[in-house]
């Protein structure tokens, strides 16, 4: 299902971009539905990401939080990817040494 997702979504990004020497303005009433696709589908891409096998979370939930808090607070993206790697690095730490 994922998949024929992402190839649907392709298919009409390609579509979309195919208009644009056909078209000079893209009607305002297909922009206004097509503006939260590709945010959507790099939440859910992300997310099954976080949740393979299950709905069991580990560190990289903690470490994209703490990077998704990091970016609402606009902190650059270095520190944000640097931030959750560490993160991640020491719940890795803690919890496989116990």
């Amino acid at each position: 299902m994922t998949w024929l997702l992402i190839g649907g979504l392709a298919l009409a990004t390609f579509a979309l971009r195919g208009t644009g020497p056909i078209l000079p303005r893209i009607p305002e009433a297909l922009t206004q539905r097509t503006t939260g696709l590709a945010p959507a589908l790099l939440a859910a891409l992300v997310m099954t990401q976080l949740v393979s096998g299950g709905w069991h979370l580990d560190v990289k939930a903690a470490a994209a939080a703490l990077a998704a808090v990091l970016a609402a607070l606009r902190a650059p993206l270095l520190a944000s990817v640097i931030a959750g790697a560490a993160v991640a690095a020491g719940l890795r730490l803690l919890l496989h040494a116990a």
